[in-house]
């Protein structure tokens, strides 16, 4: 039967502390959240750009494009990014929100691997970076997150955060199945793009019960489930609701289908909202080399039902908006 391992209330694992709040670190911080949201729309946008380039014969533009995505694959594969450059990122990227915090009952390691699960995924994930899933900002034993395979080689993205901050890899198979083989526990965002277009404010929704792939490697492997939820994620911007079906097949594309709106002075920008991003239990599945569809089902019931006790015993200390809400899983 699904069971989960009960970890000390003493064993909250927290992360470093913010930089004090003045106008200049403040600038730095804004900056910085908008060179993350730059960074994302800029690189999936970037091809529509590149043709508007090449036929108006822009020939300085290109030059910058090429380059950039050139850069992007220049670094040896050893290199992991800068330390102080992290650090520096990581202390004032999250300034500017009312207030961010991170909390940890379990962090996995070679002794007990896990698969850290992150939701909801919102517009632009800050809980994913709040939680350390950018290759362990805050955390001795280090995870690495890994994303869509699209928004890791988009031009700007791959530059900063692959390359210099030398955070994250490719969710794709086969680098899934290179970290299990070899006990190596890694962050992920089940949801998606999915997830993302179900996102807007005032909501705590998860885009969960068509996504079984990772309950199947996690029991081939013997790997925990280990639930990640970042309150106030969904109330960092605005989105547009509606049109689903078109949506959702975009999102089949492996493209986002979100028109988020944030500050009223800069809608790329975050809400100043809460952020509290709060890791559980890990719930400890078996090892099944071959699991049947079965198996699978059970242990991903299994899942959904233990990430919804984490939002439950949560929400009234860490929710915030969220406090008297009901997780909805779609």
């Amino acid at each position: 039967m699904p069971t989960t391992k009960k970890t000390p209330e003493s064993a909250w694992a927290a992360g470093s502390e913010t930089p004090p709040s003045t106008p200049f670190s403040l600038l730095i911080g804004y900056s910085l959240q908008l060179s993350l949201v730059a960074c994302w729309v800029g690189g999936f946008a970037s091809p529509a750009f590149a043709f508007h380039w090449y036929k108006t014969k822009n020939s300085l533009a290109l030059s910058v494009y090429a380059a950039v995505v050139a850069s992007g694959y220049i670094f040896p594969s050893s290199y992991s990014g800068s330390p102080g450059l992290k650090d520096f990122y990581m202390r004032y990227i999250f300034l500017p929100f009312k207030a961010s915090q991170r909390r940890f009952k379990h962090l996995p390691d070679k002794s007990n691997p896990g698969i850290v699960l992150y939701h909801p995924h919102g517009m632009f994930s800050w809980g994913f970076m709040n939680g350390g899933a950018y290759n362990n900002f805050y955390y001795k034993q280090g995870f690495q997150g890994l994303v869509a395979a699209s928004l890791l080689h988009a031009p700007g993205f791959r530059l900063l955060f692959v390359k210099l901050l030398g955070g994250i890899n490719s969710a794709e198979k086969d680098e899934l199945v290179k970290k299990m083989k070899g006990k190596e526990s890694f962050g992920l965002i089940p949801g998606g793009f999915h997830e993302a277009t179900i996102s807007y404010p005032g909501n705590s929704r998860v885009f969960l019960k068509r996504r079984k792939g990772f309950v199947k490697y996690a029991l081939q492997h013997g790997f925990s489930l280990i639930p990640v939820y970042t309150y106030g994620e969904s109330a960092t911007y605005w989105n547009a609701s509606g049109f689903l079906s078109l949506r959702w097949w975009f999102n089949d594309q492996k493209l986002p289908a979100i028109l988020p709106f944030g500050r009223w002075w800069c809608p790329l920008l975050p809400r100043s909202v809460e952020l509290n991003t709060i890791g559980g239990e890990p719930l400890k599945l078996p090892k099944i080399e071959k699991p049947t569809l079965n198996d699978v089902n059970i242990w991903h019931d299994a899942y959904m039902q233990h990430l919804a006790r984490h939002f439950e015993t949560h929400k009234k200390e860490f929710g915030g908006v969220e406090a008297n809400n009901k997780l909805e899983i779609w």
